[in-house]
């Protein structure tokens, strides 16, 4: 019996922890079906990511997108108005991607989990030197996203940290330049 417990305790916190990941990306969105997602949209995936496999279909009003996405005024976003985004969630050679779609089709930004281990140099260094920068913030997991705008190929990692109940996500450049926290 205790074997039971012990076994359904550890399950429950590796789908909390993978739950959290995805929240992440998919905060504020509405899951659907693959006959509810665009066809330029499953298109666009099919031609950029052929091997994709475990594929959920997320629909995202545009308040949405920018909240769990970071979003800049290049990704030239609707504002104001009620078109939709979809975000798919996939694997691919063992690695999660998220994606972020307008629904036309167009990629707009792609998020991929790796472990810390991949991180750049200067990143893990800026990241150690979090405590003395951001007092009290720790990281808090042993993943990260890698952050790619489709238009402009600029790349960020993204990294969580927490102080407290805070959640932050801290947003670095490949040379360990932090660019932003939200």
């Amino acid at each position: 019996m205790k074997k039971l417990f012990l076994f359904s305790a550890v399950a429950l916190l590796c789908l909390s922890v993978r739950a959290q990941d995805e929240a992440v990306i998919i905060n504020g969105s509405k899951k659907i079906s693959r006959k509810l997602t665009p066809q330029q949209v499953i298109d666009s995936l099919t031609s950029r990511f052929p091997d994709a496999h475990s594929i959920k279909y997320y629909k995202v009003p545009p308040d949405a997108a920018s909240k769990g996405w970071t979003v800049s005024k290049e990704d030239n976003l609707t504002s104001g108005e009620t078109v939709d985004y979809y975000t798919i969630s996939f694997k691919r050679a063992d690695l999660q991607y998220y994606g972020l779609f307008a629904p036309d089709g167009r990629l707009i930004r792609s998020k991929q989990e790796e472990s810390a281990d991949n991180l750049p140099e200067p990143v893990k260094f800026s990241i150690k030197s979090l405590g003395a920068e951001h007092p009290g913030y720790k990281v808090i997991s042993k993943k990260y996203f890698k952050n790619i705008h489709s238009s402009t190929s600029e790349e960020y990692y993204e990294i969580i940290a927490e102080n407290g109940n805070e959640k932050k996500s801290l947003y670095y450049r490949p040379d360990g330049t932090l660019v932003q926290i939200k």
